[in-house]
């Protein structure tokens, strides 16, 4: 399982924009998606750029909490 999330300034028509990046399954593979948040010269963006990877950090913690809870089940089953 591929964890990661990251913000990303790029540059579109010499105007720079943020973006944050995390891995989703696409097609039966992780692949990182990008979602754009705004300018780079809005203040506000740093925050929303912020608050985004707070919620995804979050939605990762959970689902690998589960899928590591799953894997327990399944190895002290696998073991009776």
């Amino acid at each position: 399982m591929r964890i990661g999330c990251g913000v990303r300034v790029m540059r579109v028509k010499g105007h720079a924009y943020i973006y944050i990046w995390h891995y989703e399954n696409l097609d039966g593979a992780r692949k990182p998606v990008y979602e754009y948040i705004g300018p780079a010269s809005n203040p506000g963006s740093g925050r929303k750029a912020a608050d985004a990877l707070e919620e995804y950090a979050q939605k990762a913690i959970t689902e690998i909490r589960r899928q590591l809870r799953s894997t327990k089940a399944e190895t002290i089953a696998a073991t009776r």
